[in-house]
């Protein structure tokens, strides 16, 4: 049973890394890079949506595939005895994570929308904010890697 919940652990890892490893790269590579190359802010504009096209539902399947391996884990037996720090440690993740999948949705279905239908003079503002909730959306992330760490430690 502790392979199976080691695949489990692992499977949950690299899940949530993978999602913050490609939310950093487009952030600190991509939208630049891409930015710099572009003559013009509607060009630019153009190949976001195109590279974005779809990517909201990849997001949600890799949140989900976290959510369903984290409830794995919660519901697997293990031989380590639990502290009493670790369930608070489980509930801020938790939270945590359901505030993050909800500031992605809401950017997802209602900024990326009035972002594609923008006037050139409003573009700057949507870039502003797009990178604040990319770094908000990267410290929630990081936030629930770091509380997954300490619950696990907090567990043996």
């Amino acid at each position: 049973m502790q392979l199976a919940r080691w695949i489990v652990v692992a499977a949950h890892v690299l899940a949530g890394g993978a999602w913050f490893g490609a939310m950093l790269y487009s952030l600190m590579v991509l939208h630049p890079r891409a930015q710099s190359f572009f003559r013009s802010s509607r060009q630019f504009e153009e190949f976001i949506a195109h590279i974005a096209a779809g990517a909201r539902w990849k997001v949600l399947s890799v949140a989900a595939f976290v959510a369903l391996t984290g409830i794995a884990l919660l519901l697997m037996p293990s031989a380590e005895q639990t502290s009493t720090l670790r369930n608070p440690c489980i509930v801020a993740k938790s939270v945590l994570f359901v505030i993050t999948v909800s500031l992605f949705c809401f950017t997802s279905w209602r900024l990326w929308p009035a972002r594609t239908l923008a006037s050139a003079e409003e573009i700057p503002k949507f870039h502003q904010t797009f990178r604040r909730i990319a770094v908000a959306l990267l410290v929630l992330v990081g936030l629930n890697i770091v509380l997954g760490v300490l619950s696990s430690h907090f567990g043996k």
